[in-house]
């Protein structure tokens, strides 16, 4: 494809299959032996000559269906770019193809044990300057271009609230021994009469002045994931958490609330209200937004996976008469 994630990628996929990546670094006289070549011999390996007709050749064989994806995609890009309003500049591709040169002089070193010169590696796998920078370019463009389509769809912190619990368990949160043998439903009663009479100590505690709620959090709570954050849970909205705990969570009206114990299908909650979305400024409602688009865009294929989905349904037809070279 033509928006590869690295160069390195790009490399890869078009590496003579079943070679041997270099293992010592080629002899100065490399680039006088690819200027010897014929002009007619497109790369010799091994004393075989691939030849301008033999691409000729294999083109019209295979009707360019090697050729026609990556072409199609390129429209696909560039006309995702214009809809968006979204440019490479000069700078920004000069500063790209500069960090990615970094990356595959590094990776190739770790991968043959060999450090090479830029133009070394591009030699040995038969790329120019300009098919590199035109790469980088699109996957550029891509990525802005997708970006930008997102961006109407993220979150915004209105609506949102940012919140900390407490959770004392009254159901085993993993399995175990408690899992094998179920509670009948005196002994369920029991424990959750009982775990409810803890949490209502802790919070009386906090209230008190005894424990701060962070702290309670790290010593008490059974949600040890939050519970060693002090009890703080991400930026939510409505539909994230289990209809209780949201009916309490959204009836709090200002930062530092804190619930009445509250049951849910994991055990007794405390719930305290940190933030209202809805109150944060406008650099925290940027920051929040930039953070949400670096979540979705952090996966190496979120650009192919969009780019696979606007094409997604489309049908190519090829010409079988038609010919590249005649």
């Amino acid at each position: 494809m033509i928006v590869a994630t690295t160069l390195v990628a790009m490399m890869l996929a078009t590496a003579p299959q079943g070679t041997k990546k270099p293992t010592q670094a080629k002899p100065a006289t490399k680039s006088a032996a690819a200027a010897s070549l014929p002009a007619n011999v497109v790369a010799r390996y091994n004393g075989i000559d691939i030849t301008v007709d033999d691409i000729r050749q294999q083109v019209n064989a295979t009707l360019a269906r090697k050729v026609v994806p990556d072409l199609i995609q390129r429209a696909v890009i560039e006309k995702q770019a214009k809809l968006a309003g979204v440019t490479v500049t000069a700078a920004e591709l000069a500063t790209k193809v500069s960090e990615e040169q970094g990356k595959v002089i590094s990776q190739m070193a770790q991968s043959t044990g060999v450090m090479m010169k830029f133009d070394q590696i591009t030699r040995e796998y038969g790329l120019t300057e300009a098919e590199i920078k035109e790469s980088v370019r699109l996957n550029l463009l891509a990525r802005k271009a997708f970006e930008k389509s997102i961006a109407k769809e993220l979150p915004s912190l209105d609506g949102q609230l940012h919140l900390a619990h407490i959770l004392i368990a009254t159901v085993p949160l993993a399995p175990g021994p408690e899992t094998q043998t179920p509670l009948t439903k005196e002994q369920q009663d029991k424990k959750d009469a009982d775990q409810k009479v803890r949490l209502e100590q802790i919070i009386t505690d906090i209230k008190g002045g005894k424990l701060k709620f962070e702290d309670a959090a790290k010593q008490f709570s059974d949600d040890k994931g939050s519970g060693a954050q002090g009890g703080d849970l991400p930026w939510a909205g409505k539909g994230t958490f289990v209809p209780e705990f949201e009916k309490a969570a959204f009836a709090l009206q200002k930062p530092g609330d804190m619930s009445v114990p509250v049951k849910s299908q994991f055990g007794w909650h405390v719930i305290k209200l940190i933030a209202k979305g809805s109150d944060a400024s406008a650099a925290e409602k940027e920051k929040y937004r930039k953070e949400q688009l670096a979540q979705r865009t952090s996966q190496p294929q979120a650009v192919q996976q969009w780019l696979a989905g606007l094409s997604r349904g489309a049908k190519i037809t090829f010409n079988t008469n038609a010919k590249v070279y005649k």
